[in-house]
């Protein structure tokens, strides 16, 4: 008897065969249980995106004569539960972000430098040996830092990356548990 004879689907249009893995492997440590749940399902069950569109229209009359008034409104919103936010993948870090801070500081601490070294000593000079220093070691700084952010970026966040995509949760005690696939 083929395919088609028993649901009157043809052979291309059947479900795929389900392979279940014995349970055996995939147990929690805690509570034995077999009731496992990938991290990174969990994490992206409790997302959600909220678009809603309105749209109005009303005739009026008032004290000036008749008036129209249409409107339309587009309204967008993310929600992410309490276990979601706990079960976030690890992030890498932005180079964006480090070279903000790294502006605002070294325009910061560069100007208590330039005011301590221009302005008490009546200077006409603008570049001091002090601001010309913190140049140099900001420069040195930043440089180090950028290199800092991208080793993290290429191992450590790989690391942990792939760590997290192979973690499981119990469904059952909620123990985090890591699994080898």
């Amino acid at each position: 008897m083929t395919a088609a004879e028993c649901n009157g689907f043809a052979s291309w249009a059947q479900p795929t065969q389900l392979r279940f893995v014995s349970g055996a492997y995939l147990r929690c440590p805690n509570c034995n249980s077999t009731n496992l749940k990938k991290i990174s399902l969990a994490y992206q069950q409790g997302l959600f995106h909220t678009v809603a569109h309105t749209q109005l229209r009303a005739a009026g009359v008032g004290s000036c004569g008749p008036d129209l008034l249409i409107g339309k409104a587009t309204t967008r919103g993310f929600h992410q539960s309490v276990l979601s936010k706990q079960l976030n993948p690890p992030v890498k870090w932005s180079y964006r972000k480090l070279t903000l801070w790294w502006v605002v500081v070294f325009l910061s601490i560069g100007w208590i430098v330039f005011y301590i070294n221009t302005i008490p000593k009546n200077s006409a000079a603008v570049l001091s040996p002090p601001l010309v220093l913190w140049s140099g070691l900001s420069a040195v700084t930043f440089l180090l830092l950028l290199v800092f952010f991208w080793r993290h970026n290429q191992s450590t966040h790989k690391r942990r990356y792939s760590q997290w995509e192979r973690s499981l949760l119990c469904q059952r005690c909620g123990t985090l548990t890591e699994q080898e696939f």
